[in-house]
């Protein structure tokens, strides 16, 4: 039998970054000659929303897994990889977020104590949280925007959010709405949405409000930027190493991470500032898109793949 490399995968239904991340590998690595699958655990389970199409193998068709195979395990599935303590072959983590790396884990506990061979991360602030609370070595593999699907387009005066992981975002809308704010500017929700949908929506906004506190890479930002929006809340820790908040570098407007005072005030502030002056924030979301254009090149994540996997990381 060959050499595979295997991503396991929750079956988790609702677009995610993460899933898309674990798909997207797995397509570039398939597309550069290796044997490379998604792994799911229901027979009928496959994520399509992203429009990456990979070979899939369910776990519930008890497939077997040799010492030649890889196993990578995205760090929300720490049983998985605690269940497969007795296998062969290289089993590797790739933590989509820092703070699931602490939380999935025992106090004190390493990825290394339960035999995982490497760790891969895709952003900064990850790799730098694991090198440290991990005492490993941690190799980044960077993320792509594709300029495809997010790019600068004629804007409505809308404001989008997400709504999965935090509940601000309604919360906002109601309360700006109830005073008043804004007037002329629409909100939108941005859930239960395919990617391609979800990308228009985000070119026609002219303003996203990112409201979660735990973010690994905060992509959702990155995508904003490409397309032109004004960027307007939290960090989530993830987007500290990219988003600035003031000088000629502006590229969003920035808020301190879980004061929802401050950002209620300063959203209703920008708001009332575009009203009054739809190009008020013309030069920050301009530095938003040069921001982006770095992750934008397909060929820096696919190149730190394949170097990965031919072990010569």
């Amino acid at each position: 039998m060959s050499a595979r490399i295997l991503y396991f995968c929750p079956d988790f239904p609702q677009p995610s970054g993460g899933v898309k991340a674990l798909y997207r590998h797995v397509s570039l690595l398939a597309g550069a000659g290796f044997d490379a699958a998604i792994v799911h655990q229901k027979r009928d389970f496959v994520a399509r929303w992203h429009g990456y199409t990979v070979p899939v193998i369910r776990l519930e068709d008890r497939p077997r897994f040799g010492p030649e195979d890889t196993l990578v395990f995205p760090e929300v599935m720490a049983d998985f990889v605690r269940q497969t303590g007795q296998f062969g072959g290289r089993r590797v983590v790739i933590a989509l977020s820092w703070a699931l790396s602490y939380s999935r884990l025992r106090p004190g506990e390493r990825w290394a104590d339960l035999g995982v061979d490497a760790i891969l991360a895709r952003s900064p602030a990850v790799q730098h949280f694991l090198a440290w609370s991990q005492e490993a070595d941690v190799t980044l593999i960077p993320p792509f925007i594709d300029p495809a699907r997010y790019y600068p387009q004629a804007k409505a005066n809308q404001v989008a959010y997400m709504t999965r992981k935090d509940p601000a975002g309604p919360w906002l809308q109601a309360v700006l709405t109830r005073r008043n704010t804004g007037a002329g500017h629409s909100w939108l929700a941005l859930r239960n949405m395919d990617e391609a949908t979800y990308a228009q929506h985000l070119r026609r906004s002219a303003v996203y409000l990112p409201v979660t506190l735990q973010e690994g890479l905060h992509a959702s930002v990155l995508e904003a930027m490409a397309c032109g929006c004004l960027t307007v809340g939290y960090s989530g820790i993830g987007g500290s190493n990219f988003m600035i908040g003031e000088g000629p570098e502006q590229n969003c407007v920035l808020v301190e991470n879980g004061d929802l005072l401050a950002l209620g005030r300063t959203l209703e502030e920008v708001l009332a500032r575009r009203a009054a002056d739809p190009q008020a924030y013309a030069a920050v979301m301009a530095n938003g898109q040069k921001t982006v254009q770095p992750y934008q090149d397909p060929a820096l994540e696919k190149e730190a793949l394949i170097q990965f996997f031919n072990g010569k990381i």
